[in-house]
């Protein structure tokens, strides 16, 4: 992956590339993706797998450390880790755990580094606390940062379910079957204090959450205090396995074969070698608008190549300040913007660059229901927009600018239900090529 930031990044970096701008409204008050049903059917579709491969066959730990049982379980015989070997997004993961009396471990993630782990890591606190008021080392906390909201921890040698899901900037734990956090990282851009004014561990002083990476490995805390820690059962669906099988009945051609459901000029727009051609910066429109739904495309971009993915749009013929628009473009290793590929053009900035290199294939999918819109590209979140966030025409929700030739209307006040196209070749000789373009009504 590209551009992404380190955990000490400047606060002023992370808001071009986490998403803290993204999600904030301009008096701070943020929009939880999770509320969407989009967020289940997108896991839906997302194989499950264990979380450090059969038998810990796919862990990055050290030799001798950590094994498996025949039952199932496994565990560590030192305060070593195990990790994942690569490092991962967005992700709903759950695992048992069974703590001895006055065990503690804990469950990581967003690591960058897996040798000095500790400033580099998000943790979700496991500890024998049954019957304790929680406070942020409790079980289920995001420890030194904000405790659960109850202790849901079973007594000591029973064994607990923990489910943990993140959704771009939003991760939520849930503690045997309760939801006991929630946080969203990109609020908490102050280093001492949380967004709701209570204190963070000293220790921790020395970054904010805020500028943690969007993505890194996946662990486990091993033989932390002597006493031992139980797991099994330990399983995960990752955004970047995301692949809509299109084939199933519901999906069809967006313009139908041979563009014969499509609103276009055919001297502008053809098929050739399967793939969707223009020749002029004049776009193609479905014939049918679409409320809530998936679309799912491949494409590639030349080199300096300009195009756009127009969703909710009301008026075809002047669609720029009367719908939405997801970028295509070659941004592949440029810093993370508002005009990035994959990005709600001019309104919300990516969360980080999963655009392969110029003349390379990628894949993308753009999910819409309701206000919400995200986009996965290249299997990787790299988008959320909550439009009725944004009700201002000038000013994004995250307190900059949008463009001059926005500013017509606020997308707040944008139909849901409108019409999809596709921005024709609008740099000169860049051109986009886009094939397998998909939807799906929700």
């Amino acid at each position: 992956m590209k551009n992404t930031l380190s955990i000490f990044a400047l606060t002023f970096a992370a808001a071009l590339c986490f998403g803290a701008s993204a999600l904030l409204a301009g008096d701070g008050a943020m929009s939880d993706p999770t509320g969407s049903p989009l967020v289940e059917w997108i896991f839906s579709q997302i194989p499950e797998e264990p979380l450090f491969g059969d038998n810990l066959c796919d862990a990055d730990a050290p030799e001798g450390v950590w094994s498996m049982a025949s039952d199932g379980e496994f565990g560590a015989n030192e305060d070593k880790a195990i990790w994942t070997s690569e490092k991962i997004g967005s992700f709903d993961c759950t695992f048992e755990f069974k703590m001895s009396p006055h065990a503690n471990a804990g469950f990581l993630f967003s690591c960058t580094d897996k040798d000095n782990w500790i400033p580099n890591t998000i943790e979700i606190q496991l500890l024998e606390d049954y019957g304790c008021q929680p406070d942020y080392h409790s079980c289920a906390s995001f420890y030194g940062y904000q405790g659960p909201t109850k202790n849901a921890s079973k007594k000591a040698n029973q064994w607990n379910k923990m489910r943990i899901q993140r959704v771009g900037c939003w991760v939520k734990v849930w503690l045997n079957d309760e939801l006991v956090n929630t946080i969203n990282t990109a609020a908490w851009t102050d280093r001492e204090k949380s967004p709701a004014g209570t204190d963070i561990e000293e220790k921790f002083h020395g970054h904010s959450l805020a500028s943690a990476e969007p993505y890194g490995f996946i662990g486990l805390q091993g033989l932390h205090h002597g006493e031992p820690v139980r797991y099994r059962n330990a399983v995960i669906k990752k955004v970047k396995n995301f692949a809509p099988d299109t084939a199933k009945s519901g999906w069809g051609l967006l313009f139908g074969e041979d563009l014969s459901n499509a609103d276009c000029d055919n001297n502008v727009w053809s098929i050739k070698d399967g793939m969707l051609i223009s020749n002029k910066d004049d776009a193609i429109w479905s014939k049918d608008k679409y409320e809530n739904f998936v679309l799912d495309f491949d494409f590639v971009c030349a080199p300096t190549a300009n195009s756009g993915i127009v969703i909710k749009a009301s008026d075809k013929a002047n669609w720029i300040p009367n719908a939405l628009e997801v970028q295509i473009e070659d941004t592949a290793d440029k810093p993370c913007s508002f005009t990035s590929c994959g990005a709600i053009y001019g309104k919300t900035p990516v969360l980080y660059n999963s655009m392969n290199k110029a003349d390379q294939w990628n894949h993308m999918s753009i999910a819409c229901q309701g206000d919400w819109i995200f986009v996965i590209l290249n299997g990787e979140l790299v988008t959320l927009m909550d439009k009725g966030l944004y009700t201002d025409k000038v000013i994004n929700a995250d307190g900059s600018e949008t463009k001059p030739w926005l500013r017509e209307r606020a997308p707040a006040d944008l139909e849901n239900n409108g019409f999809i196209g596709i921005q024709g070749l609008h740099n000169g000789e860049a051109p986009a090529y886009y094939k397998n373009v998909k939807i799906l009504g929700l």
